[in-house]
């Protein structure tokens, strides 16, 4: 019996024996030697080898200049060399004992090293170099002494004790190692060359390059403070940690551009760009998967030894399974959150360095819309707009095809870098999780992997599919989009023609197709995402069901509660890495978009450089269009006068831009300088103050800004904005009058240094004064002097004084002259200018000119420069405090109501009561043996239980995310629908204060959280907390003392998850505002992508400005991610230390094998699901952001709400009104907004019917705030006006606007054809609207073509004939003619003409005129004009001033009243003319 007790003993006895011998060996110290010769050697060869490249570095590269040196505190290092002393101290009381030297020698030369290093320099290399040895020779020392001290320890029956000398030295070497590990690092950034410190902007370092290694790998310490400020106040930018110097914008552009000289795609030059960081994703994601089964595998001995804890063949104390249960989830912790803090860094950096491609390659590109021009057949082939809910709009423009690039694809090919991780980390997962199965299970576990295996194309045949659908809906998103960016922009045009009806059902009919496609996509991820639960239970199921039916193994509880512990966490990988591969097979499409974008658009024609001059040039707008200029040879007078005059349609603008190299060059030469300031037609502006407008980026020169000012005539406009030229122009200039916005846009071609200036009808917006003063000041004075002008005009003016007059007629250039001798210039050409001129020549006033057009200084700011990066218009107003719980509930009420929101929380429920059952299940069948001791009841009956028990809980799993889905597909139909209709029938001075890149942004990425991502976090939220709270109740169900502790760290972890809850709330918010500002940049790029190409440089500018943006969102975005790992960290630590804890517990109390196995799956999968449960919740808040963003838009205050239409309905309008067309104004006071002043004031006027009131004065006078106020677009704070003796404030809204026909000063054309734009309700009918077109004698080319019969069309423009995009298909003069069959098509008895005349020639304007007269007979039209010959035989004039009316009368009557009328009328130059006309 002795012997057999001696022989059961020996497996122990035998590791006993076996440790002694190793921590004898060690105790030696010969290992500690080795470690310091290997130092020792380190040091030397690095010495040796570094001196002669030093060297040569120095003699062959530029200096390097020192950006920031961060000093480290002297006290860390003092307290290494205290503790290494004691630890010498202590090893030399040792070794006398035992007469061993060598551990002594080796803490001495630790602290011999740490005093050496203090006679360096602080920031010396050599220092640094000496402190790295302490630190790698101390980490090395303490391994060993902790593995001779500790490693006896771990044996079942070991009587080994550690002495307090042993103790006290392990202490003090751990004190070294933990110093080096808490010390913060310094950073010695440096630049290549002296000239790159110029470039500086942020010389400080981020915390995350100087934070401690601890604080880096292991705790994320640097996060802490902004955890704590955002849980207790809203966050800033300012609050965020700085962007880490190596992610620079600019620095991640010049990376890939190296890649792209090698010409590959996008992914690949991503891949290859960032391959570093790649490597290291990948390097994490081994590690984590390797340590992954850890916990796994410490509950398998523990159960094991639980099961039987006297079996002698157990050797290692349950102890150390115990530890592992918290060091192996810890460990996972750690490499897993290094892996997803590089995934998440690397998802920031594909993100910004694509939208960087994509803006450069857009800077470099010509394209159609980058002049916003006609290209005849490309558009005539376009496909018919009435079939706008098909996939593809060929159509569509460079800037709609960028905003969804910008908006959606970027982002989807960002985050397809998790790819990396979940790949590998799943395969190693995957191979390690097999080869432990195998080991508990035998064989039966490869008929498992043969199931997996089997299953395992299924995620990829369904991704396939959905990257298909997801095609389909970005094509259905790209059409969505740029119809709403598309009518946004033209929106009070909508508003005033009371289209609202039109742009809703538009926007419905295109949202209906995505949805229909969204649906079918959504599915199909939720098959993708199921997959993920079938192959993991499916493959675990057929291990058993091998097992139990073809062995005659029973089924043990360590066996089967780790089988369902690898089970589930290969189960989590699987589900993610199936959501991964959704991102991916979205993100394929995008790739493909991108490079299609990148590699199809044409790159812009970049001229030689010399004197602008065409020789034999042929240019047209694009290779597909038939318009085109033929043979053109012109070379333009240097530092001249070169005026450019035509037909409306004439080709003025394309010989324009085609100097610019922004059109197709068929054959011929030009050229043209490199730096040209260009004014366009219609102005471009950007969203910033007006001085950054004009200043442009260059430096601030006070004097010259104020000349320019004074020549502009913006003094007086300026001093009466609030805040002068600091006011925020707001979004395409929308705090300006027309007038105004050309002015600013001639000034910054004036103030810019550029030798030579485009300028194209640079005085169509402007009033007659005001021309006067404007080319007085800028063409007659010295301001011009020596630079080259190139002027399109009809201006008469301008034609006298030109050094040189080009005449362009229908493409071709018909009189082109030069003469010295500029009157008879002018006579010879006033015969053959077709178009004429609009106004003869002004008064001229040679170099003194008369007291009011003396010089004034504007009121500025006294800076001296502009901030380069301080130019963004006013910023999105941040929400505060955190999202509202209660946003849930009304989420999920859009699911369809009560009933569906209660079937979705029902369904939740059952399926984790499910998911419980069965591993409960498993633990019944485990203890099945307990009845009768050593024999086994029949398996199979647990086993068909338990088949049942997995088949059930897939079942409901499908109809859960089905009920889901379903129900998130409604609300996001519902919020769409509400959002289009909140914004559409929004006030006028709400889109004054939202730039439409933040209304876009509701529409883009906001959107598109609620249609893919909202409902499965929400999904998610609701299983892994009913998930939490049942695992927690059912392991103290079983062990009631695990209570306590489990619920003090869950108290803990959930206390953590609440102050990083707050604060990510707060940096999302950061980085949805921060994102607004690149989708604006994009847009304003767009807009005036000719006037940013055409300067010198600013192309440069205006990427380095699109770089400060993205450094912003991209210092946002990081917080973001990082925050997640500062409380994924700690989340783990107390889910391990729980699990560690049930382990301790079922260890003391010893029970039921099956109930403790039971009891520890659900311990261990707790810190998943707390974790989980975390990230869920935050993410959950996140997208509920962008829910609230939308909600938010949906309760905007609309012009006119239901109610108060219904109220005004029942006043009983008659259904003809109005039937005379007479309209009074009483006592008129009206003011933009209820809170600002009044800019009109005390207006009277009484309309009788069919008269013509012309409206006159200089721009900002209020003329077009009186037409606004007829339309109620206005706020009338006194008064009233009365059309045919109705109150319009007593008239519905829509029913008012539709009453009015109105031309505007800009008439917007929308995508479509002919009729939807004269008649977009179908109203009138068909032959009437050609009747008009043919009246309007508008032909098929967009040119007006007259013979000596009169205005007969070439080719008639059809009903059907396509139009695009904000009819850049025709010219501007075209659109304003289309207005006005707009206006004919109404046939309304009062008619407001909006400077409807401005932007055409002469001709065309007395042709609008004849039309006005013929075609309007009965109507009453009130025209705000600015030309003079236009309105001098109207029934009254009445003259403007500062929102009052300055004189009233006829025109005969004014002219001898010899007022403002007079003084205006003198101002033309033509003034004998006029007052004959008058007379």
């Amino acid at each position: 019996m002795q012997l057999f007790i001696e022989k059961a003993r020996l497996p122990r006895e035998l590791w006993q024996h076996r440790l002694e011998i190793f921590s004898g060996f060690l105790r030696q110290g010969n290992v500690h030697l080795l470690l310091v010769a290997f130092s020792l050697i380190s040091l030397a060869a690095e010495y040796l080898l570094r001196t002669p490249w030093t060297l040569y570095c120095a003699a062959s590269k530029a200096p390097k200049i020192p950006v920031s040196q961060l000093s480290v505190s002297p006290a860390y290092a003092i307290g290494q060399s205290v503790a290494s002393a004691v630890a010498v101290s202590l090893l030399l009381i040792c070794g006398l004992h035992g007469g061993v030297w060598q551990k002594p020698v080796s803490v001495a030369y630790i602290f011999i090293l740490g005093l050496v290093q203090f006679a360096f320099r602080p920031l010396s290399g050599l220092r640094t170099k000496f402190n790295h040895q302490v630190n790698q020779v101390a980490l090395g020392i303490l391994i060993l002494e902790a593995t001779e001290q500790l490693l006896p320890l771990g044996i079942i029956g070991s009587h080994v004790e550690i002495s307090s000398i042993g103790i006290a030295k392990l202490i003090s070497l751990a004190y070294i190692v933990l110093t080096a590990l808490i010390t913060p690092r310094f950073v010695m950034k440096q630049l290549g060359t002296v000239e790159d410190a110029s470039t500086l902007t942020k010389p400080e370092s981020s915390p995350e390059e100087t934070c401690s290694w601890f604080s880096y790998y292991l705790s994320y310490g640097w996060l802490t403070n902004l955890i704590l400020r955002g849980a207790f106040r809203d966050l800033s930018l300012d609050d965020l940690p700085s962007l880490p110097s190596y992610d620079a914008p600019a620095r991640l552009l010049k990376r890939i551009s190296v890649v792209r000289l090698k010409g590959s795609r996008t992914f690949y030059s991503l891949c290859k760009t960032f391959r570093c960081e790649i490597s290291a994703i990948l390097s994490w994601a081994v590690l984590t998967a390797m340590v992954e089964y850890v916990a796994a595998f410490a509950m398998f001995n523990l159960l094991a030894y639980l099961e039987n804890p006297n079996s002698t063949a157990l050797v290692v104390h349950p102890g150390v399974w115990i530890s592992l249960l918290f060091f192996g989830p810890m460990t996972r912790s750690v490499c897993y959150q290094q892996s997803i803090f590089k995934s998440t860094r690397l998802m920031v950096l594909w993100r910004a360095t694509i939208l960087q491609e994509i803006y450069q390659k857009m800077l470099r590109s010509r394209g159609e819309e980058s002049a916003h021009m006609w290209d005849e057949d490309h558009r005539s082939g376009a496909p018919n707009m009435s079939q706008e809910e098909e996939p593809i709009d060929s159509s569509m423009s460079n800037s709609v095809k960028t905003e969804s690039l910008v908006s959606y694809d970027a982002d989807m090919i960002s985050n397809s870098s998790d790819l990396f991780y979940a790949l590998t980390a799943s395969l190693v997962s995957t191979a390690v999780a097999m080869t432990f199965l195998y080991q508990l299970l035998g064989w039966p576990s490869l008929v498992g992997i043969g199931v997996m295996a089997v299953l395992t194309p299924l995620p990829a045949i369904f991704s396939q599919r959905m990257s298909r659908l997801h095609g389909y809906v970005m094509e259905a998103t790209d059409l969505r989009l740029s119809r709403l960016s598309e009518y946004l922009h033209a929106l009070p045009t909508i508003k005033y023609f009371a289209w609202e009806p039109m742009v809703v059902d538009n926007i419905d009919t295109i949202r209906r197709t995505e949805q229909q496609r969204i649906w079918k996509r959504n599915v199909t991820s939720m098959l993708v995402s199921m997959t993920g639960d079938l192959m993991s239970l499916v493959s675990l199921l057929a291990m058993f069901v091998s097992l139990v039916l073809f062995t005659n193994t029973p089924l043990r509880a360590p066996m089967a509660f780790t089988s369902v512990a690898i089970t589930e966490t290969l189960r989590s990988q699987f589900v993610w890495l199936c959501k991964v591969i959704q991102w991916v097979s979205q993100a394929r499409g995008s790739l493909i978009r991108v490079d299609s974008f990148l590699e199809a658009t044409a790159e812009r024609q970049r001229h030689p450089h010399g004197p602008p001059e065409l020789r034999d040039a042929t240019v047209r707008w694009s290779e597909h269009s038939s318009f085109m200029l033929r043979d053109v040879s012109v070379s333009f007078r240097l530092a001249a006068l070169n005026v450019v005059s035509g037909g409306t349609g004439s080709g003025k603008s394309l010989l324009l831009l085609s100097l610019l190299g922004e059109t197709n060059l068929a054959n011929g030469l030009v050229t043209c300088p490199d730096d040209v300031a260009y004014v366009p037609q219609t102005a471009w502006l950007q969203n910033t103050s007006v001085r950054q407008n004009i200043v442009f980026y260059r430096d601030f020169d006070q004097e010259r800004y104020n000349s320019v000012l004074h020549a502009c005539d913006l003094s007086d406009d300026l001093s009466r904005l609030p805040l002068g030229d600091l006011t925020q122009v707001g979004e395409r200039g929308s705090a300006l009058s027309g007038g105004q916005k050309q002015r600013i846009s001639l000034a910054r071609a004036l103030y810019s240094s550029a030798s030579t200036l485009l300028l194209d009808d640079i005085f169509s917006a402007l009033d007659t004064h005001t021309t006067s003063r404007v080319y007085n000041r800028c063409f007659r004075t010295k301001l011009l002097a020596g630079r080259t002008i190139i002027l399109v005009t009809h201006l008469a003016a301008a034609i006298e004084d030109a050094d040189l007059l080009v005449s362009v007629d229908g493409g071709t250039v018909s009189v082109a002259s030069q003469n010295c001798d500029k009157q008879s210039l002018d006579r010879e050409l006033r015969g053959s200018l077709k178009g004429g001129a609009t106004e003869t020549v002004l008064s001229y006033t040679p170099s003194n000119e008369s007291s009011e057009d003396t010089e004034t200084e504007v009121p500025t700011d006294s800076t001296s420069t502009l901030n380069l990066w301080d130019v963004d218009g006013p910023e999105e107003k941040q929400a505060s405090g955190r999202v509202p719980r209660l946003l849930i509930l009304k989420y999920m009420l859009l699911f369809g109501g009560a009933a569906h929101a209660s079937l979705a929380l029902c369904s939740a429920l059952v399926v984790q009561l499910a998911y419980l059952s069965i591993t409960l299940w498993l633990s019944v069948w485990t203890n099945a043996r307990d009845d009768k001791a050593d024999q086994f009841p029949d398996q199979r009956f647990y086993l068909y239980i338990y088949t049942g028990t997995v088949a059930g809980f897939i079942l409901l799993q499908f109809s859960n995310n089905f009920i889901f889905q379903r129900g998130g597909w409604h609300a996001s139909r519902t919020m769409h629908q509400r959002l289009v209709n909140a914004v559409v029938k929004a006030p006028n001075s709400w889109f004054s204060s939202v730039s439409i890149g933040q209304i876009l942004s509701r529409f883009g990425p906001d959107t598109q959280s609620i249609d893919a991502v909202l409902t499965d976090w929400l999904r998610m939220t609701l299983d892994n907390g009913l998930r939490f709270m049942l695992r927690l109740a059912s392991i103290a169900s079983i062990m009631p003392i695990f209570a306590l502790p489990a619920g003090f760290f869950c108290l803990i972890g959930f206390a953590t998850g609440e102050m990083y809850s707050r604060a990510e709330i707060s940096v999302k918010r950061i980085v949805s505002i921060k994102f607004a500002p690149i989708f604006s940049h994009f847009n304003e790029t767009t807009a005036g992508i000719a006037v940013i190409r055409a300067q010198q440089s600013m192309d440069g500018v205006f990427q380095q400005l699109l770089a400060e943006k993205i450094a912003q969102h991209m210092r946002a975005a990081e917080a973001q991610f990082n925050c997640n790992r500062w409380v994924s960290i700690r989340s783990d630590f107390c889910a391990a230390t729980i699990a560690a804890t049930a382990g301790y517990i079922a260890y003391s109390k010893s029970g039921s094998a099956g109930l403790v196995g039971f009891s520890l799956t659900n311990a261990i999968g707790l810190s998943q699901t707390i974790l989980t449960l975390i990230r869920n919740m935050n993410e959950l808040e996140v997208e509920l952001n962008s829910f609230q963003r939308i909600h938010d838009y949906t309760k905007i205050e609309p012009e006119e709400t239901a109610e108060t239409e219904a109220l005004l309905a029942k006043n009983k309008i008659p259904a003809a009104w109005p039937t005379c067309g007479r309209v009074e104004i009483r006592n008129l006071r009206a003011r933009y907004a209820s809170d600002q002043e009044d800019v009109l004031q005390d207006i009277n006027l009484d309309a009788k019917p069919g008269e013509r009131i012309a409206i006159i004065g200089r721009t900002g006078s209020g003329k077009s705030t009186l037409g606004l106020s007829m339309l109620r677009s206005t706020h009338i704070s006194a008064g009233q006006i009365l059309i045919d003796g109705v109150d319009i404030t007593k008239v519905p809204l829509r029913r008012l606007r539709k009453a009015i026909g109105l031309i505007p000063q800009e008439t917007v054309l929308f995508s479509g054809n002919a009729q939807s734009n004269l008649d977009p309700f179908s109203e009138v009918d068909h032959s009437e609207l050609q009747s008009v077109l043919q009246t309007c004698s508008l032909s098929h080319d967009g040119v007006i073509m007259e013979n000596s019969d009169g205005a007969v069309p070439k080719t008639q423009l059809a009903t059907d004939t396509p139009i695009a995009s904000g009819g850049t298909n025709f010219s501007s003069g075209q659109r304003q003619i289309f207005g006005l069959a707009r206006a004919m098509c109404r046939r309304s008895k009062v008619i407001i003409m909006d400077e409807a005349t401005a932007s055409v020639d002469h001709e065309t304007d007395a042709r609008m005129q004849t039309l006005v007269r013929s075609e309007f007979v009965g109507s009453t039209i009130i025209a705000i004009a600015h030309r003079l010959r236009t309105v001098v035989d109207y029934d009254r004039v009445i003259v403007m001033g500062e929102g009052k009316v300055v004189e009233m009368g006829t025109p005969s009557e004014l002219l001898k009243s010899k007022g403002a009328f007079w003084e205006m009328l003198k101002h033309t130059g033509e003034y004998d003319e006029l007052r004959k006309l008058i007379k």
